[in-house]
């Protein structure tokens, strides 16, 4: 069944991959000029079609004035007038989250960040369970708060944008409870930050797209590079302040996580074709 028809190739790429990832039955022809797009079940018809009106309507929007996305070399509204608004809510709530916990110990001494440290032994953890998640939200200094930010918000926006909410919730806590926990039997509670959870979103989304091209939102190679280069060097010249552990292990958890569900996605995606 006839879904839509365009003249512009790449265009219809676009649209193809879109649908695909949200789980849509597919096929892309050419028939003289125009590239069209049949959909597989007839019975998806409205819902496809109001997913493409509102790609359209987005890409309208953004025309003439939208940059490209560092990250992955796709047209993306990032470090524009609309970047805040491009975040999610899960991506949003923890900048906020970040940045109002940062500012506490000007505010009202160090006791939150006391409460939200992971526990001195792991048995702690049987009582205050939220421990073993909220050292991602400690930051100390200034340069930690933003590095770290940024890019939770590019590689957070990008999951979320492009799969879901849920998704990076899972991706963030799986990551997160892993470099913390390894960090703390590397070298006690006294550590904090979202790098741990930034390097387990990187690994995800670089393998997820690696075993996973149709996709259409892999990572650029240089980004990657620059990360992993980064984490080296950390281990090699900044190992008493910086926790290579939870990098380590967030990387590591991330990249079995985007393997497995880039599998299971490609697999869904050859089975309804």
């Amino acid at each position: 069944m006839e879904l839509i028809r365009t003249p512009q190739p790449e265009l219809a790429e676009l649209f193809e991959h879109t649908l695909k990832r949200n789980g849509f039955a597919v096929a892309r022809r050419e028939e003289g000029s125009e590239q069209i797009i049949d959909l597989q079940d007839p019975t998806q018809y409205n819902h496809a079609k109001a997913l493409l009106e509102e790609l359209i309507a987005d890409l309208k929007h953004q025309q003439g004035r939208q940059p490209v996305e560092p990250l992955t070399g796709r047209p993306q509204p990032l470090m524009s007038g609309g970047w805040f608004a491009s975040l999610g809510w899960v991506t949003r709530i923890v900048l906020i989250v970040s940045v109002l916990v940062y500012l506490t110990p000007y505010l009202m001494g160090d006791g939150v960040y006391r409460a939200l440290l992971f526990p001195a032994a792991l048995d702690g953890l049987a009582s205050q369970p939220w421990r073993l998640v909220t050292p991602m939200l400690l930051h100390f200094s200034l340069l930690h708060l933003l590095f770290n930010l940024l890019w939770w918000s590019d590689l957070g926006r990008l999951i979320e944008r492009f799969q879901s909410s849920g998704q990076l919730v899972l991706v963030t806590l799986v990551t997160g409870i892993t470099a913390n926990v390894a960090q703390f039997f590397h070298t006690g509670p006294m550590f904090g930050g979202l790098s741990g959870v930034v390097y387990g979103l990187l690994g995800y989304l670089w393998i997820y797209g690696k075993v996973n091209p149709e996709s259409g939102y892999p990572l650029r190679r240089e980004i990657v590079i620059f990360m992993l280069a980064w984490m080296v060097i950390c281990f090699v010249g900044l190992s008493s302040v910086v926790a290579n552990a939870a990098h380590l292990a967030g990387l590591v958890s991330g990249c079995l996580l985007g393997a497995g569900f880039g599998l299971w996605r490609r697999a869904q995606g050859a089975g309804a074709v």
